[in-house]
């Protein structure tokens, strides 16, 4: 059970504390009125058994003093952090600028919202958090209670942003939608898969995917998983989330499209940054056209296409045993030559031409044609009207040296011999070609 400290009428600083305003994991949450200026404030305190913990009194601090710092328009203006005494001993307080208005949650309850109000919505929050990110600081506790509808004469939809790295100090209950501290952190109906492995693994992209949960509940009046708390766990880990059509037909496509692409499982098919969230969000239409290309490659193959694969069939093989030409770099570059040989061959290669007193520029011609014309005497694959860098048989390779080799190989602590397979190449421009000739 959480321990309370009840401060109505006590003084912290200059303001007196008037009522409570609410109470959640972390901590109880107060109106302060300053005695002089009539200025109010809302300051959080810690329940009783988080502050006789010394670690996290201070993760508390900190998380505080990385929030004040964000220092962004969406993101809650925090006032001062500190100490009291009280006779139940110190207590760690956090003093905010009080907000009116509404939660979002609270707002949820009784309210629906158009597509323009939700991607207005949308907008304040990436705005948000891609300065959090940038500061290095990771919400990992965003839900709808968490984020503020401050109505405003210029916005009426104006976001305030709460609890900034609070997550990490809330205690276990048996409220599902209520944060939690533990093996667990988070609030499980917003909680990303890495969360709920519990295995710490938490970076930006969390937020990505609560983000995604939270336009699911926009979009749908529901949540992708509900029940107990461990159905919510594996639904996060190891469920498809229903599409937001199968709840609510009237949603676009292209909101789907964002909103799965923002709850995928793996956090590196997710968007990678609140910045991409954020780009997709003005352009819809051009985001959903991408998402399906994506999706239509993983259900063909099977593969997510973030990792690179050796194809199985016989072209696949026999690419892979096509003899490979081995070019000295360091003979490219005037410095003293190595062997130049094919894989597989017995038959002696023409060297190079041994380097002039004045090693070449770096910009100069490549003569590969002799050792084309010895490959192709060898019985090696080729044809008499292409050579091996894609230029026709007997005549040397215009492309400059720098299109072909990095600057400086020797300083990158690579091998010095660039092996290139022989027979028909790929063009120079193609992705097989940037990898073929990647250190």
């Amino acid at each position: 059970m959480l321990c309370r400290v009840n401060l109505i009428g006590r003084q912290i600083g200059s303001y007196v504390v008037e009522r409570e305003l609410g109470s959640g994991g972390t901590g109880t949450v107060y109106l302060c009125n300053h005695t002089l200026i009539e200025r109010k404030v809302a300051v959080k305190v810690l329940h009783d058994d988080l502050a006789c913990q010394p670690d996290q009194v201070a993760r508390f601090f900190q998380e505080a003093k990385a929030a004040a710092d964000i220092g962004h328009p969406n993101i809650v203006v925090i006032i001062d952090f500190g100490e009291i005494t009280v006779p139940e001993g110190v207590r760690s307080y956090l003093m905010m600028e009080c907000l009116d208005g509404a939660s979002l949650d609270k707002k949820l309850r009784t309210e629906s919202f158009s597509l323009d109000q939700i991607a207005h919505i949308l907008e304040q929050i990436c705005s948000a958090l891609m300065a959090s990110h940038g500061k290095g600081i990771i919400h990992r506790d965003l839900k709808p209670a968490n984020v503020q509808i401050c109505p405003r004469s210029f916005d009426p939809l104006f976001v305030k942003l709460l609890d900034f790295g609070i997550a990490k100090l809330t205690a276990p209950t048996p409220d599902s939608r209520r944060t939690q501290y533990g093996v667990v952190l988070g609030t499980p109906t917003y909680m990303s898969p890495e969360q709920c492995e519990g295995k710490g693994a938490i970076d930006h992209r969390s937020d990505i995917y609560s983000l995604g949960v939270m336009l699911y509940e926009l979009l749908t009046g529901t949540v992708p998983f509900l029940g107990e708390v461990r159905d919510v766990l594996l639904g996060h880990l190891m469920k498809a989330p229903l599409p937001p059509r199968h709840h609510n037909p009237a949603v676009p496509p292209e909101w789907e499209a964002l909103c799965l692409h923002m709850m995928e499982k793996s956090r590196d098919t997710r968007f990678q940054s609140i910045g991409e969230v954020a780009q997709a969000l003005a352009d819809l239409p051009r985001h959903a056209q991408d998402y399906a290309a994506f999706a239509s490659i993983r259900q063909e193959t099977g593969h997510s296409g973030h990792t690179m694969r050796l194809d199985s069939s016989e072209d696949g093989r026999a690419a892979a045993e096509r003899p490979t030409l081995h070019v000295s770099l360091s003979s490219l570059t005037g410095a003293q030559p190595l062997p130049t040989h094919i894989t597989g061959q017995t038959t002696p290669v023409a060297q190079p031409a041994p380097p002039s007193p004045t090693p070449p520029p770096m910009m100069a011609p490549v003569a590969v044609a002799p050792l084309h014309e010895a490959a192709g005497a060898a019985g090696t694959a080729g044809t008499a009207s292409e050579g091996p860098l894609g230029q026709p048989a007997g005549r040397a390779s215009t492309h400059p040296v720098s299109d072909h080799l990095p600057a400086a190989p020797a300083a990158l602590g690579r091998p010095d011999v660039l092996s290139v397979p022989l027979g028909e190449q790929p063009p120079r421009t193609s992705l097989a070609w940037r990898r073929a000739t990647a250190w």
